[in-house]
C-alpha cells in the first residue's frame, strides 16, 4: 500500500511535562484547518524525563509516523515545574536541532484559556492555578482575544480584587484555583462561573495554537517566580 499523500500538510509533535501529566500529540495542519492525530498521555507527577521518549514513540506508532514526518516541536513553557518546564523546554529544542525544524513554546495558562474560549460567546476568561504558599498563577483574556492580564504570579487573596474590574460583561474562571477565587469574587459580590478544574493545559489545544502560530520561538521557560533553592552564603571557607 503506498504511503498517504501528506503534500501540503504539516505534522507537530506537542509536548506537555510542566505538571503532574506528562503528555504528548501528533496534530496535521492543512488548508482545512487541524486535526489531532494521536495522543499519549500519563498522570506521573514526577519523572518526566524517563517517560516523555516512551510516550513519543507510542505517539507516532499509534499515528504510523516516524520522527522525520515531523515539521514543528511545541511544547508548554510553564507556568509549572522548575524541573518539569526545563525537560519539555530542552526536549523541544534539542528535536528541533537534530531535525532542523522549528520549536515553539505555548504558555500553560494562554493554552488554558483557548480551550475555554469555545464555550462562551463573550466576557473574560482566567486562567488560574495554584503556585504554593498561599499564591497562585492567573491570566485573564477577552473571550473575544485580547490579552487583559498577563501571566503572574500573586497571592490568592489579591486576586478577587484584580478581576473585579473585568466582570461586567461576563467572568469565567478555569484552573485548578478556579473554585476559590469564584467563591471569594461571589462573596464580593462579583458573579463569576467556574469550568472545570483543569490542572494545566490540554496537549491537543497545545499542538493546534503552535500549528497557527502562536507561541515564542524558540522556546523558554516561563517562571513566573524564583527559584525554591537558593545559594548558601557563609559557607564556603575562604582561600588562604
Amino acid at each position: 500500500m503506498p504511503p498517504p499523500d501528506r503534500s501540503g500538510v504539516m505534522i507537530c509533535l506537542a509536548l506537555d511535562t510542566s505538571g503532574e501529566l506528562c503528555a504528548v500529540a501528533l496534530a496535521a495542519s492543512d488548508k482545512g484547518g487541524a486535526r489531532l492525530l494521536a495522543r499519549a498521555e500519563e498522570a506521573i507527577g514526577r519523572g518526566h524525563a524517563e517517560r516523555l521518549f516512551p510516550l513519543i514513540d507510542q505517539a507516532l506508532q499509534e499515528a504510523a509516523l516516524g520522527y522525520g514526518d515531523v515539521e514543528l516541536v511545541a511544547t508548554t513553557t510553564g507556568p509549572g515545574s522548575f524541573t518539569g518546564v526545563r525537560i519539555g523546554v530542552a526536549a523541544a529544542r534539542g528535536l528541533a536541532l537534530a531535525l532542523a525544524i522549528p520549536a515553539r513554546g505555548i504558555d500553560v495558562l494562554e493554552a488554558m484559556i483557548e480551550a475555554a474560549r469555545g464555550t462562551v460567546t463573550g466576557g473574560v476568561i482566567a486562567a488560574l492555578l495554584p503556585a504554593g504558599r498561599g499564591n497562585l498563577y492567573l491570566r485573564a483574556e477577552a473571550a473575544a482575544g485580547g490579552v487583559l492580564l498577563a501571566s503572574r504570579r500573586l497571592a490568592e487573596a489579591d486576586a478577587p480584587s484584580l478581576l473585579s474590574p473585568h466582570a461586567g460583561n461576563g467572568l469565567l474562571l478555569t484552573g485548578a484555583a478556579a473554585a476559590s477565587v469564584a467563591e471569594a469574587l461571589r462573596e464580593a459580590g462579583v458573579s463569576a462561573s467556574c469550568l472545570g478544574k483543569q490542572g494545566g493545559a490540554d496537549i491537543g489545544v497545545v499542538a493546534t495554537m503552535a500549528l497557527s502560530g502562536r507561541g515564542e520561538s524558540p522556546p523558554a521557560p516561563v517562571y513566573l517566580r524564583p527559584p525554591d533553592a537558593k545559594p548558601q552564603t557563609g559557607k564556603a571557607v575562604a582561600r588562604q
